[in-house]
């Protein structure tokens, strides 16, 4: 059973947006897995001066969402702060995900790809309606020029083709 409300208008442009701000999120995650799994055996000392690189590039200390692998880097130093610690970063503010600039880097990359895909989506429907449509148009003239036929068959009569 439907969970539709006819009652209640449905909010196309906040649809789209949870849609775009989901595709932006699992993009990132998998991103931060990629990062995890590339840089498993990756040292410490590496992984501070990547951080190091983010700061300069961020102009800021970064919090664990502003970079690819953040909680992988968490994890493996046991807790942000010490990461920061051995970067030589002064501690980093707390923030959302949806205010960095990773986020609105990699939305503005999926907003034209879902934008395309919900199109490319339209299409195909658009297409198989018009198949159909035309499945049917085809079913009716052959059903059509059965019965055509049935009636011109009915209209001779079988004596008078043999008495001819």
């Amino acid at each position: 059973m439907s969970h539709f409300n006819p009652n209640q208008h449905f909010d196309v442009e906040n649809w789209r947006e949870q849609k775009i701000a989901q595709r932006t999120k699992d993009a990132l995650a998998a991103r931060d897995a990629a990062f995890a799994e590339k840089h498993a055996g990756t040292p410490l000392r590496e992984l501070a001066l990547y951080l190091a690189r983010c700061a300069r590039t961020l102009r800021h200390s970064p919090a664990p969402c502003e970079v690819d692998g953040g909680a992988f880097i968490e994890q493996r130093f046991g807790s942000w702060d010490a990461a920061m610690r051995a970067a030589c970063l002064p501690p980093a503010r707390t923030m959302k995900l949806n205010s960095t600039a990773r986020y609105r880097r990699e939305r503005a990359v999926q907003e034209p790809l879902f934008l395309a895909e919900r199109k490319e989506k339209k299409r195909q429907k658009q297409i198989e309606k018009n198949l159909r449509q035309g499945q049917l148009a085809h079913e009716k003239a052959v059903k059509r020029r059965a019965e055509r036929e049935a009636a011109a068959e009915e209209n001779t009569n079988p004596c008078q083709a043999m008495t001819v």
